[in-house]
């Protein structure tokens, strides 16, 4: 029978033969005075064959021998914990890679009596690692690879894509006929859909590498939605839909965000709407889901009439490239990016997205997204303080959603308006109030109604008799969802006199404009000419300035000497960068537009020597070019660029950057 101590000793055997480790131990004068089967293998001999015997006596391998006595004694001198990395070679020939722990263990008195050795064999693990190695370099390079692709297609794409959409818009400012007009129309709108899909395109491949990011700065969110809107209404419009637009009164002005990525997400979620949508309305609504001093949690909506979805469709409508019409025959195109995109932007944006549909009873998506708080209100719309709270107002319209949303509108700025849903029912009760002496002053009168338009029930309002002390019959605000010009031309045509047109959506900016030109300054009728005033007022005076463009391929060239004459700024011409070093050394100029790739210099060599060898720090450089990807823009600032402008131009950012830069007149 066994003593204690001898079932201790058994016990540790069985534990140390269990471990597929190789586990040993050495005397002070560096003999093995314990190992397990898993060592004894390493050099065919059992754990009894090698306890008394050194390193140099049991391997072959002088040279290895040597090492290990080293290293041995380096951490007998030491009594530091040591671990190396070893190739070791079996009896059969077979190498492994071992990595080795060995440490000093003492007596009960704390006198040291040798070292203790465990190694793992670390061959597979290491070869996995290395694979995995050479696959993370060799997709890392595929990816390098695609995004280099990526940057030499965008930059090719947009370089005629910049003719294109240019020249479409300045063919636009010339004398067309109707069908002329709508080819260019076409053209154009062609031309963004391109860009717009190329846009989306190097989104997803930054999304995929985990290279996109949002921003923070400060921006006017009714104006950010008021853009959105005017991106969606011309589709809208076209198909005869009602957009419908509602800013909860406590969302703020200013807000802190990234605006480009958050008008993306919009315009994305409106023009789905307006797309899957042939009938009926396009609601949009913004409201604050939480907030505290520093920041607020907003939700935005965008409701429609369309063909909705069923469970199937809606289960994987967020995964990239995937569509809810995608049959052979199907009728609505698109990639399936854009809500994929959509998705990631929310998600960078501290908020989420889903939607809620039924198929043939349309859809709603909901998006929140996180945004700062601002006190700085240089950015917010300067409302004039007048007291519209006297006025009696009705608002017309058959869309029950659009009269409650202008009525709630009306109210924010103190009106209390009644409302009915046609124009019989209007002038009956313009009539009724008129007969009471307690007149209307104002009629929001929505154009395009069954059984009567705005139009001609205004007409017959404006036919009424007056009261008993001659009140005035009331004014009427013409507010459409079709093209301005065509009601106004209507209203010509019937000889009716509209106060004001409106297109919808109104937003609370409109509305308080409308009514304040409306009251106060009683304009006279716009004539059809109003759009193009209007336009044109946008346009900056810069001829002041003296500034050169420096730009190689020809149609380019023309667009923005096109977009550059109408501020009546003083250009020159450089096709090069030496051209331009050239130029600037015997010119004071204002600013500088410079292209990158350009022949015998390019546009970043020549923004560096300006800046070094020129000396001139302070000078404006603007980067206009087709280079679109994140690095081209660090680039461009890295070689000294103030601004990076990507082609295609838009003439509205064009004139808002040099705005930046020069004084307008």
């Amino acid at each position: 029978m066994l003593s204690k101590n001898e079932e201790l000793v058994s016990l540790l055997k069985g534990i140390l033969n269990a471990s597929p480790d190789l586990i040993f131990a050495k005397d002070t004068s560096f003999k093995y005075i314990a190992c397990n089967n898993a060592f004894g293998a390493l050099i065919k001999r059992s754990p009894d064959e090698i306890l008394g015997f050194t390193d140099a006596e049991l391997f072959h391998d002088s040279a290895q021998a040597k090492r290990i006595r080293v290293a041995d004694s380096t951490l007998l001198t030491t009594q530091k914990t040591i671990r190396i990395e070893e190739w070791a070679t079996y009896p059969d020939g077979r190498k492994v890679l071992l990595d080795t722990l060995k440490s000093p263990f003492y007596d009960k008195q704390g006198n040291l009596i040798g070292l203790l050795g465990v190694c793992r064999d670390i061959t597979e693990r290491v070869a996995a690692e290395n694979e995995l190695r050479v696959a993370k370099n060799k997709a890392e390079k595929a990816t390098e690879a695609k995004s280099d692709f990526l940057a030499r297609m965008s930059h090719e794409i947009r370089t005629p894509m910049n003719a294109v959409i240019g020249l479409s818009h300045l063919t636009l400012k010339t004398q067309l006929n109707h069908e002329q007009r709508d080819y260019v129309d076409k053209i154009l709108s062609s031309g963004e859909s391109l860009l717009n899909l190329l846009n989306d395109i190097l989104d997803f491949s930054k999304i995929e590498a985990g290279k996109l990011s949002v921003e923070h700065t400060p921006f006017n969110f009714h104006e950010l939605v008021n853009r959105s809107i005017n991106l969606t209404a011309m589709g809208a419009h076209a198909k005869g839909l009602e957009l419908i637009m509602q800013v909860e009164d406590n969302v703020p002005t200013v807000l802190l965000g990234d605006p480009f990525r958050l008008q993306q997400v919009l315009v994305n979620l409106l023009n789905n709407a307006v797309k899957f949508t042939e009938k009926g309305s396009i609601y949009l609504n913004v409201i604050i889901i939480n907030q505290n001093e520093e920041s607020a949690l907003l939700q935005c909506s965008v409701s429609d009439t369309g063909i909705g979805m069923n469970e199937h469709q809606q289960q994987n409508l967020f995964q990239s490239f995937n569509q809810a019409d995608d049959s052979i025959t199907r009728k609505h195109g698109g990639t399936g990016l854009g809500l994929a995109i959509a998705k990631q932007l929310t998600e960078l944006m501290g908020g989420k997205i889903w939607l809620k549909s039924q198929l043939q009873h349309g859809s709603t998506f909901y998006f929140t997204t996180k945004v700062g708080k601002v006190e700085d209100s240089t950015l917010a719309s300067p409302y004039l303080t007048t007291d519209f709270s006297p006025l009696k107002v009705l608002v017309v319209d058959d869309i029950s959603l659009a009269r409650t949303v202008l009525t709630a509108s009306l109210a924010e700025c103190g009106i209390q308006a009644k409302q009915t849903n046609n124009g019989k029912s209007a002038i009956d009760l313009v009539s009724e109030a008129q007969i009471n002496n307690q007149p209307y002053d104002l009629v929001f009168m929505d154009w395009r109604m069954p059984d009567m338009d705005g139009i001609a029930a205004s007409k017959q309002i404006s036919q009424l008799p007056t009261g008993t002390l001659l009140k005035p019959l009331p004014q009427v605000l013409m507010v459409s969802a079709y093209d301005k010009d065509a009601a106004k031309y209507a209203a010509l045509t019937e000889q009716v006199n509209i106060a004001h047109f409106i297109e919808k959506p109104v937003s609370k900016t409109t509305l308080i404009a409308a009514l304040q030109n409306t009251l106060l300054t009683h304009p006279p009728q716009s004539s059809m000419k109003e759009k193009q005033t209007d336009t044109s007022a946008k346009i900056p005076n810069f001829s002041s300035s003296h500034i050169l463009l420096v730009e190689d391929n020809e149609m380019n060239l023309l667009v923005a000497k096109t977009f550059l004459a109408d501020t009546k700024v003083q250009l020159d011409i450089a096709h090069n960068g030496l051209q331009a070093i050239e130029k600037i050394k015997k010119t004071a100029y204002d600013l500088v537009l410079m292209d990158i790739q350009m022949p015998e210099m390019d546009g970043l060599t020549a923004c560096q020597k300006i800046r070094t060898d020129l000396h001139l720090s302070k000078l404006p450089i603007i980067a206009m070019t087709a280079h679109a990807m994140a690095k081209d823009i660090e680039n461009s600032r890295a070689m000294g660029m103030n601004e990076h402008i990507i082609k295609p131009i838009n003439p509205d950012d064009l004139f808002e950057m040099l705005s930046r830069f020069l004084p307008a007149v």
